[in-house]
């Protein structure tokens, strides 16, 4: 794989039909997402996940949060681009783990599988800590919160170490 800096592959990504979709739509329905990703890991089969945010202040039950795509620099194309919601239920297809059966995980081998496994038991807990933090902070400091804690989820589930410089200051 030709090494390519992280700029270069972010402005790729940015530029791709599938994220320019994807952002067009979310935009659309109040979400805007950013041009910068807060998330890069370089895959052990040397694709590409990005993640960039929403610019959303509050949250809620199914709101944009952000935006992951999967790139393949060997054919300099993005492959996806799909939304993820907050809320403990949403994106129901993190819990099929071998369907399809050649994935990109967030981790070589079972690891991939566990760390799946674990956020998704997160995004339940976190949405729980959510509503009370909602009852005692608002529902400004509870997505304060909330935030702070997905892109940490995010980031443990692929390994650790792979946040980029915070987007939204």
């Amino acid at each position: 794989m030709p090494s390519q800096s992280t700029s270069t592959v972010v402005s790729k990504v940015v530029e791709s039909d599938a994220y320019r979709v994807e952002s067009a739509c979310l935009a659309r329905s109040g979400f805007p997402v950013l041009r910068q990703a807060r998330l890069f890991k370089i895959l052990d089969n040397n694709l590409i996940r990005l993640i960039f945010p929403t610019d959303i202040g509050l949250i809620d039950d199914g709101t944009a949060v952000a935006l992951v795509c999967l790139h393949d620099p060997s054919s300099e194309k993005t492959i996806y681009a799909h939304t993820v919601f907050a809320g403990p239920d949403s994106n129901h297809s993190l819990q099929s783990l071998y369907n399809p059966p050649v994935q990109s995980k967030p981790q070589p081998g079972d690891a991939g599988n566990r760390a799946i496994l674990k956020y998704v038991e997160w995004k339940k807990a976190a949405w729980f800590k959510f509503l009370n933090d909602e009852l005692e902070f608002g529902t400004a400091r509870a997505s304060e919160f909330w935030l702070g804690s997905f892109w940490k989820a995010l980031d443990r589930m692929y390994g650790g170490g792979n946040l980029l410089p915070d987007a939204l200051g």
